[in-house]
């Protein structure tokens, strides 16, 4: 029993071994290694026939007159010219063995065209390669697009601009003059995916043409890498709507109905739920789900706001069903938590790379006109920008004096209004 499991074993090994080499080569070394076999099983059959026909002759000689006929030798060793009355090798040969080597010859000459045409192939895939100027393929964290027609070229144009690292993937060459600073692999995509470092990609960008090729390729995707961010175009509205309920780990975005820009900033891992254009410019409807080492992690919303240049317009707590619709600016985001922004391109890329605006504002505290002005501003100090209970108290036992916390122009107005609402006075200034 366990000599079967064995044998079993050996069998799915060597079948899964050839399925993964069907797939990762070409037609032409797939031709070339059958062919290979074919040859070396019938070289050994040759010699064995040979030896076993002609026991005069010796094993090397039974080697070397197979590899004769492989190499298209048959008439040098069964020509048909008698030289004076000696008679042909062939003569005592029986029709099958003389047949067998016949075909022998045929084979050996058609595996010689196969290697004439692989290293034909290897030339000019070399010589492709030597003039090719595009860059090597990233190693890790980057985007891979997969069909790089019109709306393929605009996404990796604007990827490029934000600075992306990517590579692309289309079944025939670009000109030199198309996105020239992009890797590109050249080849049917099922195949090009092993060559995309797909396993340590960020995301990848599926915007063929063909629906089911897209969904296709998508699943391959996922299957190697279930951590990338999935991003599938469709051309049907329906088919998206149908499509996505199945798919949650991917984003299906309909390509009618948006725009090169959504699937470049789907790409940085958000979820766009919609768009809009405004002022010559769209704005997206944008989702993120908090989590620990986030860029927008223990932030207030203000400071979202103001340094992001986006718009909150959903809150909802970790946990809680209940969520606000144009929450309070002094709310502070936690592990969890989900926010809804309208944002640009722009907007989404300086979250991505946690560039914040610089806060060049500061409060100046003149004095409060009670007692408990100074509880009551203290309170508002902590709530507007987020400082620790204690510090604000005892910044307020010691007025006048100016907050050393740099905070954004409208924070900075708002302190001010708050801190008068309850008999402080205070105003904003600039910092030089």
């Amino acid at each position: 029993m366990e000599q079967l499991i064995t044998t079993k074993n050996l069998k799915d090994k060597i079948a899964q071994f050839w399925q993964s080499y069907y797939q990762s080569q070409n037609q032409i070394r797939r031709i070339a290694t059958i062919y290979a076999m074919t040859v070396l099983i019938l070289w050994l059959v040759g010699i064995v026939l040979y030896r076993l026909y002609y026991p005069d002759i010796s094993i090397q000689e039974a080697f070397y007159a197979t590899a004769v006929l492989l190499l298209g030798g048959y008439g040098d060793l069964f020509g048909s010219v008698e030289f004076a009355s000696q008679p042909k090798p062939s003569d005592d040969m029986p029709w099958w063995l003389r047949f067998f080597s016949l075909g022998m010859t045929l084979i050996g000459q058609a595996f010689v065209g196969v290697l004439y045409a692989l290293l034909t192939d290897a030339l000019v895939t070399s010589k492709f390669h030597f003039f090719n100027s595009r860059p090597p393929i990233p190693q890790r964290n980057h985007l891979v697009i997969i069909g790089l027609n019109r709306l393929g070229q605009k996404v990796a144009a604007l990827l490029q601009e934000l600075n992306q690292p990517l590579a692309g993937i289309h079944p025939t060459t670009l000109d030199q003059e198309t996105l020239p600073d992009m890797p590109l692999i050249v080849g049917n995509a099922t195949e090009a995916l092993t060559k995309a470092n797909l396993s340590h990609a960020k995301s990848i960008i599926l915007v063929g043409d063909d629906n089911m090729e897209n969904l296709e390729i998508g699943l391959m995707a996922h299957a190697m890498n279930p951590a990338t961010t999935l991003i599938i175009r469709s051309q049907d509205r329906q088919f998206s709507d149908n499509i996505a309920p199945l798919f949650p780990y991917a984003q299906v975005l309909c390509g009618a109905a948006l725009s090169a820009e959504v699937f470049a900033c789907a790409a940085f891992g958000e979820n766009v739920l919609s768009l809009f254009h405004l002022n010559e410019q769209i704005v997206m409807v944008t989702e993120y789900k908090i989590e620990d080492g986030d860029t927008l992690n223990g932030l207030l919303l203000s400071e979202i706001a103001s340094g992001y240049s986006v718009v909150p317009i959903l809150y909802q707590k970790y946990q809680r069903d209940n969520y606000s619709l144009m929450p309070w600016y002094d709310v502070k985001l936690d592990a969890g938590d989900r926010l809804i922004v309208l944002a640009t391109s722009s907007s989404l890329q300086r979250i991505e790379w946690g560039e914040m605006l610089p806060r060049l504002w500061q409060v100046q505290i003149e004095k409060a006109l009670t007692a408990n002005a100074i509880i009551y501003g203290a309170e508002e100090i902590v709530l507007i920008t987020g400082c620790s209970s204690t510090n604000a108290r005892q910044w307020m036992n010691n007025l006048p004096r100016v907050l050393p916390i740099p905070l954004y122009k409208h924070q900075a107005q708002r302190l001010v209004r708050e801190l008068t609402k309850v008999q402080v006075l205070a105003n904003v200034i600039y910092i030089e």
